[in-house]
């Protein structure tokens, strides 16, 4: 039987974090819930293992099985290793996991040291997708009001998938929330200053994306003002400008965000 090469693909996303590739994948029909041949993992094991809350709930809600087991006998709620990501599958961190740390017997070179591209990249062939863009917005932002679950699309596997009310999707009655991915760099445009990619709404004002930053990411200065980079250059954005819409400066594909330390 042919293997979907795709479903190596799937667990390279999900392990590196890259919501948006994920959602693109599960849209497109790969079985969620293969394993890798030599360790038994799933998407979900490394999403878990890798503390990818939004990529686990993205799974969970896309059909993922709970109760497969690796080559272990571990599922993917053993290999969680935050309080968040436990409560997905309905347990408490156990403290005695983080010390074993359970480590796969194989990890493939691409997940060992994956390119960085890759983290905000979508699959070959695939264009942005404004509704997948919202989904993953809602995924990476929890504490949105309502909870409405996604329909499940191309859940492929013999295994019986997870109830969907146990992981709900927080979506909004409003029509409000337009997300957008831009990545956040600091100090300058450079692949060793990128510090992640938020998904912001750009209803927001400028002064609520700061606080998103603040909330999100890691190793940003307390005290910072705020640059967007056109693709040639990084031009601030004045204080002044912060009660303004996000979408008014970043609306260019290729816009960033530059975190310039006080």
């Amino acid at each position: 039987m042919e293997i979907d090469a795709r479903i190596n693909d799937l667990h390279e996303m999900a392990a590196i974090g890259n919501l948006k590739a994920v959602l693109h994948y599960c849209q497109s029909g790969v079985n969620i819930n293969a394993q890798n041949t030599m360790n038994g993992w799933t998407a979900l094991h490394w999403a878990s293992h890798r503390g990818h809350e939004p990529v686990v709930r993205a799974l969970l809600m896309r059909g993922a099985s709970k109760e497969v087991q690796n080559n272990k006998g571990e599922t993917p709620g053993d290999l969680a290793k935050k309080p968040d990501i436990c409560a997905l599958f309905g347990k408490e961190l156990d403290h005695s996991t983080i010390e074993k740390e359970n480590k796969p017997t194989f990890v493939p070179a691409y997940l060992a040291q994956p390119e960085l591209s890759k983290l905000w990249s979508l699959p070959e062939g695939s264009t942005d997708d404004p509704k997948l863009n919202q989904e993953a917005f809602t995924l990476s932002n929890p504490k949105l009001p309502a909870t409405t679950p996604v329909p499940r699309t191309g859940v492929s596997s013999a295994v019986t998938p997870a109830p969907a009310t146990s992981t709900s999707i927080p979506t909004t009655a409003s029509s409000n929330y337009d997300a957008k991915e831009i990545l956040v760099y600091r100090q300058s445009v450079a692949d060793e200053n990128l510090l992640g990619a938020i998904f912001a709404n750009v209803e927001d004002t400028i002064e609520k994306t700061i606080q998103l930053i603040k909330e999100e990411m890691d190793d940003v200065p307390e005290e910072f003002g705020l640059g967007r980079f056109n693709g040639s250059k990084v031009v601030p954005v004045n204080t002044k400008q912060y009660s303004r819409k996000t979408g008014d400066f970043f609306r260019g594909q290729d816009d960033a965000i530059v975190v310039v330390p006080k």
